[in-house]
């Protein structure tokens, strides 16, 4: 009976206990948690950038039919009827430049 009893007081337990399992657990459940808060704010931050854009198109619609209303009503005005010929969603650089009478130089 003494052996029985030593074997069982010298023996190391084999695997992990409660407590370390149940902090392990609380760690990954806290990082799963944490990640999917920061996923749903980017998430959230994104559609109201997207709300934002659209706005902004609408806005820039509204004003370019403004513009080009009040060209048709005015087509006797020289000023309105270049506001009327200029595309407006072309950048100034994609347009061929006026030459402002200068001479070119060609070899």
């Amino acid at each position: 009976m003494q052996k029985s009893s030593l074997a069982q007081s010298n023996a190391k337990p084999n695997g992990f206990i409660l407590l370390e399992v149940l902090v392990a657990m609380s760690l990954v459940a806290s990082s799963w948690m944490g990640l999917s808060n920061i996923f749903q704010g980017m998430i959230l931050r994104l559609g109201q950038l997207q709300e934002k854009r659209v706005e902004l198109r609408k806005e820039m619609d509204k004003h370019e039919f403004a513009i080009l209303a009040t060209a048709q009503v005015n087509k006797l005005n020289p000023t309105s009827r270049k506001l009327a010929d200029e595309s407006i969603g072309v950048s100034r650089r994609s347009r061929p430049l006026p030459s402002l009478g200068r001479t070119t130089h060609q070899k």
